[in-house]
């Protein structure tokens, strides 16, 4: 498998051709508007030349691939997105939301596959680009969106180190070393450890202790469930090749999605490209249990 960098440039460039269609319905229906989308050629990215167009306000979309991510970015300058999405309301949100997890699956190759993502508005592309740090060998792929009958680009750039650096509006720089803290006061007690203490919020996958990321790379089976009915032993043994079997469920339903035994999610079905996928619609919190406790009985 090819590194995530200008490596898998033509990878990254197949991905795109398979599912243009399916990426340019999502645009469509976020940006309430028909959209084309045609795939240019890529090439190696260089900071200096390819942002000096882009230092314009517009809609950025961090696709996170594990520690690193791709990079999207559409210009105000386009006319393509809509006059709210600066300051979407819950439906906005909710269109971008799933722009960001429909290019994630459609715009990358199956092994890159995007599991997070950030859709927002920057002031400046070019410096929402700088701020996520861009990687070794970094490599762009040129999108073209036409609507109305014209044609507008977009641009796609790989990888970025420091995904969450593209909203802060600050280049990605070297750490400032932290103040030495003072010491206690003689008569102050050293707290126990854990009680009180602040802990600061997790930004990014490496800031996870190791045992946590070696968790994260766990494999677990994820299955969508269809349908399902009980049916008599007798009934079963007398299935056979053409037997057609019923379900209450309609067709028009959600389809339930399980993680082990435990279902966690509702969701419907799409087509991406040739093969078969879900959207989840809502998610399923786990059931609450509430066991008695009773007081022992003092034995004298």
């Amino acid at each position: 498998m090819p590194a995530f960098n200008s490596d898998a440039i033509n990878d990254v460039k197949s991905a795109c051709e398979a599912t243009a269609v399916e990426a340019a319905d999502a645009m469509s229906r976020a940006f309430d508007k028909s959209i084309q989308l045609s795939i240019e050629e890529g090439s190696a990215f260089d900071a200096a030349a390819d942002l000096s167009s882009w230092n314009t306000a517009g809609l950025a979309i961090v696709l996170n691939v594990e520690s690193e991510a791709a990079l999207v970015l559409i210009s105000e300058e386009s006319g393509l997105l809509p006059s709210w999405y600066t300051t979407p309301d819950p439906t906005g949100e909710s269109k971008l939301a799933t722009l960001g997890q429909e290019l994630g699956m459609t715009l990358l190759p199956e092994e890159f596959m995007a599991m997070e993502f950030e859709v927002k508005a920057v002031d400046n592309l070019a410096e929402a680009c700088v701020g996520g740090a861009v990687g070794s060998q970094p490599a762009k792929l040129m999108l073209q969106l036409t609507a109305d009958g014209k044609p507008r680009e977009a641009m796609m750039v790989w990888p970025l180190t420091n995904p969450s650096g593209v909203f802060e509006g600050e280049p990605a720089g070297p750490a400032e070393p932290a103040p030495t803290p003072a010491a206690p006061a003689p008569s102050a007690a050293p707290s126990p450890a854990g009680i009180g203490a602040h802990r600061s919020r997790i930004s990014n996958f490496q800031e996870l202790p190791s045992y946590s990321r070696t968790l994260l790379h766990i494999q677990v089976p994820i299955r969508v469930i269809l349908a399902a009915k009980k049916m008599k032993v007798h009934d079963i043994e007398n299935m056979g090749v053409g037997t057609i079997i019923q379900f209450d469920k309609s067709c028009e339903d959600t389809l339930d999605v399980e993680i082990g035994r435990q279902k966690i999610a509702e969701g419907e079905a799409v087509k991406i490209g040739d093969k078969f996928g879900v959207r989840v619609t809502s998610m399923t919190m786990p059931e609450e249990r509430y066991i008695a406790l009773k007081a022992r009985k003092r034995v004298r």
